[in-house]
């Protein structure tokens, strides 16, 4: 039998778009650190914050539960989540849809960010984004969702992750 303990920062319960980089550090020091960026909100509906999230992460639900599906042993390892908020999420439709669009794009500009950043010999990659077929319109438009600061601040976040 063990007390454990640990500390929910206030900031996490918010109820905002966000991003995140979510690091598995293996207690056994042969093995690789593994990584995943994510994001908080539906492609569907709704956004919970991102202390649910991280709970979701190691649920025995395989839908939400990226980390365990990946870490059976999940107790073998500690983890850190590094996260973002952007924007106040908004459930009018029309701002919902723009908040969406704006998030994934963030997710996917994060997610390359990692990729450029990452050691790959000590650490591994969950879920790589590659873009492979997203067409040249698509790709434009995605293009000027992000402002330089938010690009900015992604770049803050893989470093602080990393």
């Amino acid at each position: 039998m063990e007390i454990g303990h640990f500390k929910i920062s206030g900031h996490s319960t918010k109820r905002n778009w966000a991003v995140y980089i979510f690091v598995a550090t293996p207690k056994n020091e042969s093995d690789k650190i593994i990584l995943y960026v994510g994001k908080v909100g539906d492609n569907r509906a709704g956004c919970n914050p991102v202390i649910s999230r991280v709970g979701n992460h190691f649920s025995y639900n395989k839908i939400h539960s990226q980390i365990r599906n990946a870490i059976p042993d999940t107790e073998n390892y500690d983890y850190e989540y590094f996260y973002c908020h952007f924007d106040k999420y908004e459930t009018e439709k029309e701002l919902w849809e723009s908040g969406r669009e704006k998030t994934n794009e963030l997710e996917r500009e994060l997610n390359r960010i990692v990729q450029k950043n990452m050691d790959e010999t000590t650490a591994k990659f969950l879920n790589p984004y590659g873009g492979h077929h997203v067409s040249k319109a698509d790709n434009q438009c995605r293009s000027e969702l992000l402002t330089e600061e938010e690009k900015s601040m992604l770049e803050k976040l893989c470093a602080k992750a990393l």
